[in-house]
């Protein structure tokens, strides 16, 4: 320890345990000066370990004053950039779409480019907690991928929420259609085939509000959602599995020709068969009142 114009001055250690000794209290917090608005400095240690970042340490994204405590007052007012470090990441080499690409996306997002009160100084922070942000994972539930994901976009957007907003009144079973499928895919532009979900967000008049982009054998819009899953059900079980098992699976979906001719000859057949039984007691109850004296 050593002495500072701030007092006894902390010399830390360089292991997250460091920072957890104070960061996992949850009552952890100060009040900004400016805005008044309540910080949140806790850190939920399980959820940290569980993230993508849960194998990194503190000070590779913390650098500068954090290793003392108290903190520098410069250090507190450090904006970390999440570019700086990924772009910087060797194992990142031959990845097709790099950070750079989602910085331009972002750029050209409502996010970015709109006067609102609420979008002055957005960046990834707001949307992804770096302590807590997971990738969805092949094999995850796909109920559990679509409610994480809105929820992200419901956490600001709670007016969307109420059942008198007029922002989803074109869209039919707007809960279930919540249920089912991410805000993104309405919302974002599409991206070559393979490529995660575009970071530009679409202003609301340039959003899809096409149904036959969804609903379409060819829906290159659910194809971010599903088409990798239902690449591993075929491999895993296939065609007949993924067709039962698939939670993804819509009549006209299927992307196979011949499952859909089969699944409509079968409704055919259901038909004719519910109209030869009918004819046929027509014929009986003929026959029956024709016997009669």
């Amino acid at each position: 320890m050593g002495e500072s114009e701030a007092g006894i001055e902390l010399r830390l250690g360089t292991t997250n345990a460091d920072c957890l000794r104070c960061h996992r209290m949850q009552t952890l917090a100060y009040r900004d000066r400016k805005t008044g608005e309540i910080i949140d400095l806790s850190i939920d240690p399980q959820r940290f370990a569980r993230s993508v970042h849960g194998a990194a340490a503190c000070i590779d994204c913390h650098e500068g004053g954090f290793d003392r405590y108290p903190h520098s007052p410069e250090s507190l007012g450090q904006r970390l950039s999440c570019l700086g470090c990924h772009e910087q990441d060797e194992r990142l080499s031959e990845r097709d779409y790099r950070f750079a690409t989602i910085r331009d996306e972002f750029n050209a997002s409502i996010h970015a480019t709109s006067d609102a009160p609420e979008a002055q100084g957005f960046d990834c922070h707001r949307c992804h907690d770096p302590h807590v942000f997971r990738n969805a994972q092949i094999g995850q539930p796909l109920a559990e991928i679509v409610r994480a994901d809105n929820q992200l976009c419901l956490s600001c957007h709670e007016a969307v929420r109420k059942s008198g907003s007029g922002a989803h009144l074109w869209l039919p079973k707007r809960d279930k259609h919540w249920a089912a499928v991410r805000c993104l895919e309405c919302h974002t532009p599409l991206t070559p085939a393979g490529q995660p979900v575009s970071h530009q967000i679409l202003a609301a008049k340039d959003s899809n509000t096409d149904c036959v982009n969804c609903h379409a054998k060819e829906s290159r819009l659910l194809d971010r959602l599903y088409r990798y899953r239902a690449e591993n059900d075929l491999k895993g079980r296939g065609l007949w599995s993924q067709a039962i098992f698939n939670e993804s699976y819509v009549v006209g979906m299927s992307r196979s020709p011949l499952l859909d001719a089969l699944g409509l000859g079968l409704i055919a057949l259901t038909v004719l068969g519910l109209g030869a039984h009918a004819w046929g007691r027509y014929l009986a109850y003929r026959r029956f009142k024709g016997s009669q004296p």
